[in-house]
């Protein structure tokens, strides 16, 4: 039994880390890149202002990106391996020249400002070669945004206060220790600041302070693999650091506030879906082909057949909206009155029982019919099963047969369709939620779709199919209870 309940959790790992790839695949292609949105952002007017435009936001986005890893690439990083000549040909790339195209020029200069601490050591070389004069303009600006590092969430927590004022200090010098140059079609770059000399001189000095944190001897090679994207991914999700930037909070905090509405609404559901849906399904099977069996089966599939918003919205309209003669029969939004705080314990009972009641309607009449026609057809066969002629034979009442034999034997298919239960229990049932104003998971997905906040759908993603891959855990270990040739084979 324990050898086949460890085969069948070790099958769960590349299940689950096969997910992962894809959650962070969509992660990634969700919304634009950096590049992408700082080019975006800025449409309207001459290249040079929009560029310029770009300048003086590019820390805000920044930081932005770098809270969820989007500032790194996907899989490999390759950053530590940069030569000074290939960033050379990099600044070359940024120069405006005669019959240059501003698009990519100024896409691969933003590109060049968002390489990150790895470059700094090449482009330092470059702003200490006095015979690099011309491009020590653009490299003390690229070197200043690949020294910057932006205080996330997490810094105010662990890093101390003193070492958080001398972050801020010396993302400000790196601000205030950039040269001033010109980027002209005729000429290209042109340093055209007094203070270069001063700058330039101040900004090594405050580097080597700092040399430890950007040596990139040894570093270049963890960060092949640890400093990307995915391995950022990774360890968010681990530590529930995922940081939902709409929010303004973590992301797995967010859905915790609104998990609890949505788990006891589907738990209800679900315990009245089944409650139902079982005597139903025996009931139908010990009658089979009977007038009442056929109106049952008629009445449950019009009943599946029509849509759940639809419903909703009928019974919005005519039982929640208040009319000329009185008020509504039941409220239209939220599972609770505004002054439930100040009600008895009975008093709240019955209030929330008269806010849930029309949401758990449209959530469980659509799965009467799965659930019983499926518990129907397995009692019949096995009504007509050797065993329970043999149990009749013996003189057994008709509902001992029914209920000790066949039943309990008709459970592997229940087993099946109950193994996403727990998955169903985390996920939101969006229309209803949104008909009925109920602040649960499933408005909570839908606003975070429409704002394309990423982490928040995918620490909603991972949660769910985590849940989804126990549930199907428990439910193998369920068939090998219910049924001993499963235990025989792999126990």
């Amino acid at each position: 039994m324990w050898a086949y309940i460890l085969r069948r959790a070790l099958w769960m790992v590349p299940t689950f880390f096969g997910i992962l790839l894809i959650n962070f695949a969509v992660l990634r292609l969700q919304g634009l890149s950096l590049a992408d949105q700082l080019l975006d952002s800025q449409r309207g007017g001459d290249a040079e202002r929009r560029v310029q435009a770009a300048d003086a936001a590019i820390e805000t986005h920044l930081a932005r990106f770098r809270r969820t890893g989007n500032d790194l690439p996907a899989l490999i990083n390759l950053r530590g391996f940069l030569t000074t000549e290939d960033l050379l040909a990099q600044l070359a790339a940024c120069e405006r020249r005669p019959g240059y195209d501003e698009t990519a020029r100024a896409r691969a200069e933003i590109e060049l400002w968002l390489l990150g601490p790895l470059v700094v050591e090449p482009l330092s070389a470059i702003l200490a070669d006095e015979r690099l004069a011309r491009w020590h303009g653009p490299a003390s600006q690229a070197l200043s945004l690949a020294a910057y590092r932006p205080l996330l969430v997490e810094d105010l927590d662990r890093l101390s206060v003193a070492e958080q004022s001398r972050l801020r200090a010396r993302n400000e010098r790196l601000k205030q220790l950039r040269i001033h140059h010109r980027n002209t079609a005729e000429h290209g770059f042109v340093t055209d600041d007094p203070q270069a000399e001063r700058k330039r001189q101040e900004l090594l000095a405050l580097l080597r302070e700092d040399g430890s944190e950007f040596a990139r001897r040894w570093r270049r090679w963890t960060a092949l693999l640890l400093e990307t994207g995915f391995c950022d991914f990774l360890s968010k999700l681990c530590t529930g650091r995922l940081y939902s930037e709409t929010r303004r909070a973590y992301a797995f905090a967010v859905i915790a506030e609104r998990w609890s509405v949505t788990a006891w609404l589907n738990a209800l559901a679900i315990l009245i879906a089944w409650a139902v849906s079982i005597p139903l399904g025996v009931w139908s099977a010990r009658h089979a082909g009977t007038l009442g069996d056929r109106a049952v089966t008629v009445l449950l599939f019009s009943l599946w057949s029509i849509p759940s918003f639809f419903v909703a919205t009928l019974l919005l309209h005519h039982l929640c909206t208040p009319t000329s003669d009185g008020a509504a029969w039941f409220p239209n939004r939220g599972l609770s009155s505004p002054d439930h705080l100040w009600l008895s314990t009975p008093a709240y009972v019955l209030d929330l029982a008269w806010h849930a009641a029309l949401p758990l309607l449209c959530l469980t009449y659509g799965s009467f019919t799965a659930l019983s026609r499926y518990l129907r057809a397995n009692v019949l066969e096995q009504l007509h099963s050797d065993y329970v002629r043999t149990a009749r034979a013996k003189g057994l009442d008709e509902r001992a047969v029914v209920w000790r034999h066949a039943a309990p034997n008709s459970m592997i298919t229940m087993i099946t369709l109950g193994s996403g239960l727990l998955a169903e229990l985390f996920g939101g049932f969006v229309f209803v939620e949104y008909v009925f104003s109920i602040p649960g998971l499933g408005t909570l997905m839908l606003e975070a779709a429409r704002q394309h906040d990423a982490p928040l759908l995918m620490a909603s993603t991972v949660i769910s199919v985590l849940l989804l891959l126990l549930g199907i855990l428990i439910a193998d270990i369920l068939y090998a209870v219910v049924d001993p040739r499963i235990r025989t084979r792999y126990g």
